[in-house]
C-alpha cells in the first residue's frame, strides 16, 4: 500500500524529533509513504529508505497549489491522509479526487466545540470547511471518543477510528524526577501547569484558582512550564493577584522530570483535542484536576467545574492523592499496527457502519435521589450508554414517579438523617416502595446495621439490597467512575439472590475490590470507613495542638507520618474546608461524619449499655470533634442539624 501524507508539522523535518520517529515507525508498515507539508521549509528529506518528507516555503497559497501538482506527479497513492480536515483536508480532498485515491481525515482537535468556533471567523469557516470534508472522507482517524461522539451527533456518517497520539510512555519512565527541595526549597506542595502561553491555552484561569489554593495552603507553590504571547500578561496577572512570590515562569522545558515529583497538574484549556500533558501527567501518577476537554474524562483526571475547580484542588492537595491513567495506550509495536488498521480501513472501501444499531439486552435502570449522590451515580451509568430513569423532588424528574415502578434495578440515594431524635430511614422506606414488584432496589443510602434487613421485610415482593456509597463530595464525578470498592448487600443468602447481587455488579464501573456479602456486613462497611477517618481526624487535631505546645513544626510531623505506609495522607491537615464547600475549620465535618458518628455511638450505646469504658471513648471523641468544628466556626448549620442548637 502506498500512503501520500499531507501534514502541518515542521517537526517532520527534524530527523530526531518525536514526528519523524513516529513517520517512520508508521511507514515501516507500508510499500511507500511520502509526506507533503504545503506550508513547510523548502526541502527534502528522506527520513528512512521508503519515506520522505517535502515542504514547499511558498505561502499557503502557492504553497497548497504547488502540493497539489507533486500530489499529481506522485506515484498514485492507495490512500491519501490529511492532519487535519481544514485547508490541509481540502487539498487532499483534491490530490485524492485526481488520483482516484481514498480520503483520510484525521481529527485532532475538538472542532465542535463552541469556543472553538467562536474564537474567530476563521474557525468558524474551517468548521462549516470540516463538515464537507467529514462527510465526503472514506474513512476518519480522531484521537478521542469525545471526538468521534460529537461527530456522530452532527450526522457524519463514515467509518470513525479512535486512535490516540502515540505518547512515549517508556521515556517517561526513564527521566529521572526533579530535585523538588533544591530547586523550589520554600514551596512544601508543587501544582504545576504545562501549556502553550496562548489564549486558547487559558492559562490565568489556573492562575486565578491557584490564588484561591494558596488562601487554604499557605506553603503552596504554581510551576508555570511553557512558552508563548501571553506570558508577559500571565506574570503580571500573579503580581495583581498577589502571588507573583508563589507563581514560577519556567519557560518551555521537558516537563518528564516535573510530572514525578509534584503534587497536583491543573488543566484549563478552553478546549482540547487531545491532551498529551494531562496523559503523561497521570502516567507518571500526578492527579491531574481539569475542565471537561479533551481526553480529560477518558483519561483519568478529575473533572471541575471552572467555579469548582480551587475546592476541587484543595481537597486533593489536602489528601496527597496520586493520579492513575485509566486508558491503555499501545507501545510503539501496537501503535503501527492500530496506525496500519487503520489506514487499511480507508483503502478496503469499508462502508459506513455508523446507523448500525446493535441489540441491547442491558437492564433498565432507576435512581431515585438527584443530590450530589444520586446525581454522579446516575451521570457515570448514563456516559455508558445505560438507559436510566431518574425520579426526585426537583425538576425535571418529579414526574418519573411511576416510570421507576418498570426499571429492572433501582438505585436509591436520599437523605438518611440524624437528628436530636435518633436516625431516621423513612425517607428511604418510602423510596423503596416506588420500586416494582420483583424488581430488585439498591440502597445507596447510608443505613445503620440491621435497617436494610427490616426494609426487606416489609417489601417481601422486591428484592432489597444495600451498596454503600464512597464519593467523596469534591470529587464524585471522578470517584463514581473510578471506585475502589463495589459491595453489594443482601437480605437472604440463596443462590437467585447472590446472582442479582452480581447482576448489580456487573453494571457497576470495575473496582480493585468486590463483593457480594450480607447486608448488615456492607452496612457495617460504611460506618467502619466513616467513623474511621472522623477518628483520625480528632486524633490528629490533638496531635496538632500538642505538637504546636512544644515549640515543634508540625508539616514536619504531618510528612514523616504521612511517609509511613500504613498511615497515608488522607485526612492529615487539622485545618481544611469540608468537600461540601463550606469555610475551612478544624475537626470533621461534612454531611457525612457528623451524622454517622452520631448515630453509631447511639446505637453502639443501646446494644452493649455494660460497656461504660467503650461508650466513654466514643462520647469523649465525639465531644471533642463539637468542640473543634464550633470554636473554628465550620460546619455549624450541619452540626445543629444532628445536635440541636446546643451542640454541646
Amino acid at each position: 500500500m502506498r500512503v501520500l501524507v499531507l501534514s502541518t508539522d515542521w517537526n517532520a523535518f527534524n530527523e530526531t524529533s518525536a514526528v519523524a520517529k513516529r513517520l517512520r515507525m508508521q511507514a515501516r508498515t507500508v510499500e511507500r509513504m511520502d509526506v507533503l507539508v504545503p506550508h513547510g521549509p523548502l526541502q527534502l528529506v528522506q527520513i528512512s529508505g521508503n519515506a520522505s518528507v517535502r515542504g514547499f516555503g511558498l505561502g499557503r497559497v502557492l504553497g497548497s497549489l504547488r502540493t497539489i501538482a507533486a500530489g499529481w506527479r506522485l506515484q498514485r497513492p492507495d490512500v491519501v491522509s490529511a492532519q487535519d480536515p481544514f485547508l490541509t483536508g481540502l487539498i487532499a480532498w483534491i490530490i485524492a479526487g485526481m488520483r482516484g485515491s481514498k480520503l483520510h481525515l484525521q481529527v485532532h482537535t475538538d472542532l465542535f466545540d463552541p469556543y472553538f468556533g467562536g474564537l474567530s471567523l476563521g474557525n468558524r469557516l474551517k468548521v462549516l470547511l470540516a463538515r464537507f470534508l467529514l462527510s465526503r472522507a472514506d474513512s476518519v482517524r480522531v484521537v478521542s471518543k469525545r471526538i468521534a461522539d460529537s461527530l456522530t451527533a452532527r450526522g457524519i456518517n463514515v467509518p470513525v477510528t479512535v486512535l490516540p497520539v502515540f505518547v512515549d510512555l517508556e521515556n517517561l519512565k526513564k527521566a529521572e524526577p526533579l530535585d523538588k527541595r533544591g530547586r523550589y526549597p520554600n514551596f512544601k506542595k508543587i501544582v504545576l501547569v504545562v501549556a502553550r502561553l496562548e489564549k486558547e491555552k487559558n492559562v490565568a484561569a489556573s492562575i486565578r484558582a491557584f490564588a484561591e489554593i494558596a488562601k487554604a495552603d499557605a506553603a503552596a507553590g504554581l510551576v508555570v512550564i511553557g512558552s508563548g504571547s501571553e506570558r508577559v500578561p500571565l506574570e503580571n496577572l500573579a503580581k495583581e493577584l498577589s502571588i507573583a512570590d508563589k507563581v514560577v515562569f519556567e519557560g518551555a522545558q521537558d516537563p518528564f522530570p516535573f510530572y514525578k515529583v509534584v503534587d497536583l497538574f491543573l488543566l484549563t484549556s478552553s478546549y482540547e483535542g487531545f491532551g498529551m500533558v494531562l496523559v503523561e501527567a497521570l502516567a507518571a501518577g500526578c492527579p491531574v484536576v481539569s475542565y471537561d476537554v479533551g481526553l480529560a474524562k477518558e483519561a483519568g483526571a478529575i473533572i471541575a467545574k471552572p467555579e469548582d475547580l480551587p475546592r476541587v484542588a484543595v481537597a486533593v492537595l489536602s489528601e496527597g492523592k496520586r493520579g492513575k491513567l485509566t486508558l491503555n495506550f499501545p507501545n510503539e509495536a501496537e501503535y503501527r499496527e492500530l496506525w496500519y488498521a487503520d489506514i487499511s480501513l480507508s483503502a478496503s472501501g469499508v462502508e459506513a457502519r455508523s446507523g448500525e444499531k446493535k441489540s441491547d439486552t442491558r437492564p433498565t435502570v432507576g435512581y431515585v435521589g438527584q443530590g450530589f449522590i444520586g446525581k454522579n451515580y446516575a451521570d457515570e451509568l448514563e456516559g455508558r450508554g445505560y438507559t436510566v430513569v431518574r425520579y426526585a423532588l426537583e425538576e425535571p424528574y418529579r414526574n418519573n414517579k411511576e416510570k421507576i415502578k418498570e426499571c429492572d434495578i433501582v438505585f436509591i440515594a436520599v437523605p438518611t438523617p440524624t437528628t436530636p431524635t435518633g436516625f431516621s430511614s423513612h425517607i428511604v422506606e418510602e423510596a423503596v416502595g416506588f420500586v416494582g414488584d420483583g424488581k430488585v432496589a439498591v440502597i445507596k443510602s447510608t443505613m445503620l446495621p440491621g435497617m436494610t434487613e427490616k426494609i426487606q421485610k416489609m417489601y417481601p415482593k422486591k428484592v432489597v439490597m444495600h451498596s454503600p456509597e464512597f464519593l467523596r463530595e469534591a470529587t464524585a464525578a471522578y470517584d463514581a467512575a473510578h471506585p475502589d470498592r463495589n459491595i453489594i448487600g443482601i437480605c437472604t443468602d440463596t443462590p437467585e439472590v447472590n446472582a442479582l447481587g452480581q447482576k448489580v455488579i456487573s453494571i457497576l464501573p470495575p473496582a480493585p475490590f468486590e463483593l457480594v456479602c450480607s447486608a448488615v456486613e456492607a452496612e457495617f462497611i460504611k460506618y467502619a470507613g466513616n467513623n474511621w477517618l472522623y477518628v483520625k481526624v480528632v486524633y490528629i487535631n490533638i496531635l496538632y495542638d500538642f505538637v504546636q505546645k512544644l515549640g515543634g513544626n508540625y508539616e514536619h510531623v504531618r510528612d514523616a507520618f504521612a511517609a509511613d505506609p500504613r498511615m497515608g495522607r488522607s485526612h492529615l491537615d487539622p485545618i481544611h474546608q469540608s468537600g461540601h464547600g463550606g469555610p475551612a475549620g478544624r475537626g470533621a465535618g461534612g454531611h457525612c461524619f457528623i451524622k454517622d458518628f452520631a448515630a453509631f455511638r447511639s446505637m453502639y450505646e443501646k446494644s452493649f449499655p455494660e460497656d461504660t469504658k467503650g461508650i466513654d471513648v466514643l462520647k469523649g471523641l465525639e465531644q471533642k470533634n463539637v468542640q473543634l468544628l464550633r470554636d473554628s466556626g465550620k460546619d455549624l448549620d450541619l452540626l445543629e442539624g444532628v445536635y440541636g442548637s446546643q451542640s454541646e
